[in-house]
């Protein structure tokens, strides 16, 4: 549903202040939520995991069988099955021209000089799996620790009561991902970077999430790796005119909208009829 504002009307601006802050302020009081969570996972490692699990995901399952896994994926439409294949074999071959090569040689002086790319030992990919699932994630996630020669890759993936999304666990193997979790959350960003019994630590966290987390993520850095932004909940703003395909308008904000409920997506245009042809 999108709510309209006129921007001619005498209080415009009270309401998109108040729009604004409201999102705001919510994603400030899950920031004090995350950090209670990552606390107690520090403390009480996967007896905390089960219970935010039990409490957010109706899950009691930290590692889904490979009975499970192979159930799932079996499950799966062959043409989404070839929708991965063929996305895997394109990034992959970005990545490889990506990549860096060393430098070594002898100087006159008979110095040797190198300058070497070492992969870092291990990432732990997020993908989302509550409100939505994306094997894209796996994919652009995996396949650059891949040819950068990254050992250890696990996967962190809510599902819930334990089932996750079939696409998201065929490229996860496509991906030859060994470790896969059935955990999410702030409590699944603490357990891969603090370890616990059943989950080891890493040096690195990447993927996209929902507010919470994307703060969980902010929390944890400097103890853990993180990519250099913290990827959710998304904001768009979109400005066209009579000129504008409604179509590709409505998609744009579609593509954002759909990653959490508090993604914000905002359309602005003089022409009315854009606007409700976007609608």
């Amino acid at each position: 549903m999108i709510k309209i504002l006129e921007s001619k009307n005498k209080n415009f601006d009270d309401k998109l202040i108040n729009l604004l802050f409201k999102r705001k302020s919510k994603i400030q009081f899950k920031s004090a939520t995350v950090t209670k969570i990552i606390r107690d996972v520090k403390k009480n490692g996967d007896k905390a995991i089960l219970k935010y699990e039990k409490k957010f995901n109706k899950n009691n399952v930290i590692v889904p069988s490979a009975n499970q896994i192979s159930k799932s994926i079996k499950s799966l439409d062959k043409k989404v099955k070839n929708a991965i294949d063929l996305a895997y074999t394109r990034i992959h071959k970005f990545h490889s021209l990506q990549k860096f090569k060393n430098i070594s040689y002898t100087d006159k002086l008979k110095n040797k000089l190198e300058y070497k790319y070492v992969p870092i030992e291990s990432v732990a990919i997020y993908v989302p799996g509550s409100t939505a699932s994306y094997p894209s994630s796996v994919l652009m996630n995996a396949i650059p620790a891949i040819v950068a020669g990254v050992k250890r890759v696990i996967m962190i993936n809510p599902g819930y009561k334990g089932k996750q999304n079939p696409a998201v666990l065929y490229a996860a193997r496509k991906c030859k991902i060994k470790e896969i979790y059935s955990i999410g959350g702030p409590s699944a960003i603490a357990a891969a970077a603090y370890g616990t019994k059943r989950i080891k630590k890493v040096n690195k966290i990447v993927g996209p999430g929902n507010a919470f987390v994307a703060a969980a993520k902010k929390e944890v850095f400097g103890d853990v790796g993180i990519e250099g932004m913290t990827a959710g909940p998304s904001e768009v703003t979109i400005i066209c005119d009579k000129f504008s395909n409604p179509e590709w308008v409505a998609s744009d904000l579609i593509g954002q909208a759909e990653h959490d409920n508090l993604a914000q997506c905002i359309l602005i245009s003089k022409d009315k009829n854009i606007v409700e042809k976007v609608k």
